[in-house]
């Protein structure tokens, strides 16, 4: 009986051959996955790290418990002799699941997460609340041009408007996003443009110490705030920062930064790349800014913001803000109800035992 106990356990734990037998389908898709972040290179070279076999074991034990490829192994440091501890983080399919529950509550999904998810209304909503958004001047809509309050418009009423950008009305990760100089410009980008439901915005200036750190884009705040039973407070933050190679966005899908913050708005030892894009950096590759030396400019009035913000999104449960920082003050992207925690994690911290806090109850 515990001989065949024990065995079990071993396959169970140590190889592929349960997994097989269990899930066929998701070992076919996720184990060349799977092998790919155990062959990659490591976030920290100046560590001594797992051997190869170890890492390979740490991966199928993570697959089998958690059924999926762990893609941030090594930007959390498992790959390191005695580094992070897996227990202390969110697996992004256990996360996913919360969050949405959570989220998705009758009040919330069927009244205030299509006020995130489209910018033209969050642009509406967050205005009317006194929130500090972007101006929205213009809509298209299934092809037809309309004004901020919905009125129609002739395109050419946009010909003396310069420096603004033009974003998919519900596009995500930047998916679709341009840089419109003048009306020249926009007519030459207008077969694009119309295959789109898109808001045109205006321009907006950060700071003069945000321009410091990266003057190419405007680089922005993801905070993340929880409202659990009337009480918002914040669970984690980072800066997104663009650089050189990702223009005018600061994204992270499209190779930007991803810096931790401390509760003082001062940037953390680190920033991560996402695989493909590079590893990590305690400067900018481009303005040679160290990020132990830059803390965040109106810190606090940006903190102060989000929780203000999440107040009137009372019904949803967690909200990734994007926020940039002005010299008038922070000035709110765009907010998340279905924002990602492995970024945080990799920035921050493992937030396992925070995140189950603010679901609970």
């Amino acid at each position: 009986m515990n001989t065949n106990y024990g065995f079990i356990s071993f396959l169970k734990e140590h190889t592929i051959i349960y997994l097989l037998l269990r899930e066929p389908a998701r070992i076919v898709v996720d184990f060349p996955k799977m092998l790919r972040v155990v062959r990659s290179e490591p976030y920290y070279p100046e560590k001594a790290r797992k051997s190869y076999i170890k890492r390979l074991m740490d991966n199928l034990a993570w697959l089998f418990k958690y059924r999926e490829a762990n893609h941030f192994y090594n930007m959390y440091g498992f790959d390191v002799v005695g580094g992070s501890n897996p227990e202390e983080y969110v697996d992004y399919l256990s996360f996913r699941i919360t969050r949405d529950k959570t989220n998705r509550t009758k009040s919330s999904w069927d009244n205030q997460a299509v006020l995130l998810r489209d910018k033209y209304l969050f642009y509406k909503y967050m205005n009317s609340n006194g929130l500090p958004v972007p101006e929205v001047f213009a809509v298209l809509n299934d092809g037809e041009m309309y004004d901020s309050n919905f009125e129609p418009v002739e395109l050419d009423s946009l010909a003396s408007e310069k420096d603004y950008f033009v974003k998919d009305q519900k596009g995500e990760c930047a998916s679709f996003v341009t840089h419109v100089k003048d009306y020249a410009d926009l007519k030459g980008k207008w077969e694009e443009i119309r295959k789109h439901n898109c808001i045109f915005q205006r321009a907006i200036r950060q700071s003069a110490a945000m321009e410091e750190i990266n003057p190419g884009s405007i680089n922005t705040l993801r905070i993340v705030s929880i409202n659990k039973n009337g009480k918002v407070y914040i669970l984690t933050s980072l800066l997104r920062v663009g650089t050189n190679k990702t223009g005018n966005v600061d994204n992270w899908a499209k190779g930007g930064l991803a810096v931790g913050i401390d509760e003082k708005g001062v940037l953390k030892q680190y920033g991560f790349y996402k695989p493909g894009y590079g590893t990590k950096t305690d400067v900018h590759p481009d303005t040679g800014v160290r990020f132990t030396s830059f803390c965040v400019p109106k810190w606090n009035e940006a903190i102060e913001a989000v929780m203000k913000a999440h107040r009137v999104f009372h019904g949803i449960r967690s909200i990734g803000w994007d926020v940039a920082i002005t010299e008038d003050g922070p000035c709110f992207i765009e907010g998340n109800d279905n924002w990602e925690i492995s970024l945080n994690q990799v920035a921050d911290k493992g937030l396992k035992k925070e995140w189950c806090e603010a679901i609970g109850g």
